[in-house]
C-alpha cells in the first residue's frame, strides 16, 4: 500500500471580485485574513458589465455601482486600504461578462483562490442559478471561497479555521477532493469531518458505500490518519442544503468544503442546486473544489 505525503496547500495569489456592497466587503475581509496566513498577494477586480444585446440578465449582479463615487475610484481606494495594512494588492477594472472576465483574470494571473461574496436570496439566484455565473465554480481551475450573507464576520488576524466540514455523497471518485480537504485541515491544524446526508430512504447500503469510499481515500492520506465521519439521515421536509448548514452551525464550523464538476455535479458530488442553498444559509464560508 502506498501513501501520499502531505502536500502544502498555499494560496499565493487571491482574486477578489468586488461590487462595493457590504457582503463584498466581508469577502475582502476573508481574503485579507487568508492573505495574512499564507502571505498571499491580493487582486481586487471589478467587472463593469457590458450591457450589449447579447449580455445575459444575471450578470447585472456585479453592476451595483455607488452613486457617490465612480467604480474605478472606489476600487483603487479599497486597494490602497489593503496596501496600507501591509498587504501587496493590485486592482483590475474589467468590462464584459462576469464569468469570462473573472475566469480569464484568474487564469492569466495564475490565481490559486477566488474569494467571492454573495447577496442573500436575490444575489444567490442571480449568481448561482444563472447559467453564466454558475460557470464561475464549474469552470474555475482553482478553488472558490464563497462568503454568503449568513457567514460570520472575521477579524484582521490571520485566517485560522478550526473546524472544517467536507460534504459529499461518499462516491469513491470524490476521494481526491476529500484528500485535498484533509491536507488543508492538516495545514491549519483543524478538525475535518466528512459529512454525508442520506436521502435515499433506505435504498443505500451504508456499510458498503462507506467501505468503498474509505478504500479509495486511504492511499491518498498520510499513514494511519483518518478524518471523522458523520452520516445524517435526511428528515422528511428538510432539504440537504439546510441540513448541511445546520450541521455547520451545530459544530461551529469555520469552513464548509464541497466539490463541483465542469459539466454537471453528476453522481460524484452533491445533487445539482444544493451548493447555492448551502451558501445562502451557512454560518461560515463555503469552499468549492473543482474537478474535471
Amino acid at each position: 500500500m502506498t501513501t501520499s505525503a502531505p502536500v502544502k496547500i498555499g494560496f499565493d495569489r487571491i482574486l477578489v471580485p468586488v461590487d462595493f456592497t457590504d457582503v463584498s466587503k466581508r469577502a475582502v475581509d476573508y481574503a485579507r485574513a487568508i492573505a495574512r496566513r499564507h502571505k498571499s498577494s491580493l487582486i481586487l477586480a471589478h467587472v463593469s458589465v457590458d450591457l450589449s444585446p447579447h449580455t445575459q440578465p444575471e450578470v447585472v449582479w456585479f453592476e451595483q455601482l455607488s452613486v457617490r463615487k465612480p467604480a474605478e475610484e472606489q476600487l483603487h481606494e479599497w486597494g490602497r486600504e489593503l496596501e496600507s495594512a501591509g498587504l501587496y494588492t493590485s486592482t483590475e477594472f474589467l468590462t464584459g461578462a462576469i464569468q469570462e472576465e473573472v475566469l480569464n483574470t484568474a487564469e492569466r494571473d495564475a490565481c490559486d483562490l477566488i474569494v467571492l461574496g454573495t447577496h442573500g436570496r436575490e444575489g444567490i439566484q442571480r449568481l448561482f442559478f444563472g447559467s453564466d455565473a454558475e460557470g464561475l465554480y464549474r469552470h474555475a481551475k482553482c478553488p472558490i471561497l464563497v462568503v454568503g450573507p449568513a457567514a460570520h464576520p472575521i477579524d484582521d488576524a490571520p485566517w485560522q479555521p478550526n473546524t472544517m466540514l467536507f460534504c459529499c455523497n461518499l462516491d469513491p471518485a470524490s476521494a481526491p477532493l476529500a484528500a485535498h480537504a484533509f491536507r488543508l485541515a492538516q495545514e491549519h491544524q483543524s478538525t475535518l469531518t466528512i459529512f454525508h446526508v442520506d436521502d435515499s430512504q433506505g435504498r443505500i447500503d451504508k456499510r458498503t458505500l462507506m467501505q468503498a469510499f474509505e478504500e479509495a481515500l486511504e492511499p491518498l492520506l498520510p499513514k494511519n490518519q483518518k478524518p471523522v465521519y458523520i452520516w445524517r439521515t435526511l428528515m422528511l421536509g428538510f432539504g440537504i442544503g439546510p441540513t448541511i448548514a445546520n450541521l455547520a452551525r451545530e459544530r461551529h464550523a469555520d469552513l464548509i468544503i464541497m466539490g463541483a464538476r465542469t459539466s454537471s455535479l453528476a453522481k460524484t458530488h452533491l445533487p445539482n442546486g444544493i451548493a447555492p442553498h448551502v451558501m445562502a444559509k451557512a454560518p461560515c464560508p463555503v469552499m468549492v473544489l473543482h474537478t474535471v
